[in-house]
């Protein structure tokens, strides 16, 4: 029996490594670095060896880890050493990078060590925050899940209340 598949083809070809394709859209990944390594990386080049980053959540492959990144969470925990890095949370979140001509999205880390339910606007990219309007206090959890329901995408309470004037607008 076959299954049916949704979301980026590239989450169901057969890779080694974690890519952009594996974080949700809108939201980060948190994982806790098990170890780091050097593993053999299959590239334009042929083989290389690359420093890896190993997750104690065994369901995530392996993370190529580039300067750019080893250096994020060197700040996020203070320490150049990659064994203090280890059973530490990194929140691992979708870029767009200008690289060879061709602009293409990557992995990158947060130079700070993560909060287990940040989530971020898909909108204007702040931190999805409590908020209080009219004496109530709406949590961030859920105004990220209302968004995400009425608009298809995580959005903070101000880009959710602009998204709503314009739909609104349209009808």
């Amino acid at each position: 029996m076959s299954e049916k598949l949704t979301g980026d083809f590239r989450k169901f070809m057969d890779k080694s490594f974690l890519g952009s394709w594996d974080v949700p859209d809108g939201g980060d990944l948190i994982l806790t670095i098990d170890h780091v390594a050097r593993d053999d990386v299959q590239n334009e080049k042929g083989r290389e060896k690359k420093m890896t980053l190993h997750f104690k959540e065994r369901e995530f492959k392996p993370m190529i880890c580039n300067t750019t990144n080893a250096k994020a969470i060197s700040k996020a925990y203070n320490s150049t050493k990659v064994e203090d890095w280890e059973n530490k949370k990194i929140a691992i979140y979708k870029a767009t990078i200008s690289a060879f001509g061709q602009t293409q999205e990557c992995l990158r880390v947060r130079e700070y060590p993560p909060k287990s339910d940040e989530l971020f606007c898909e909108c204007c990219g702040e931190v999805i925050s409590d908020h209080t309007a009219d004496g109530k206090t709406y949590k961030a959890k859920a105004i990220a899940n209302n968004a995400l329901s009425k608009f298809g995408k995580y959005l903070c309470y101000e880009c959710a209340q602009q998204a709503k004037a314009e739909q609104e607008a349209q009808a």
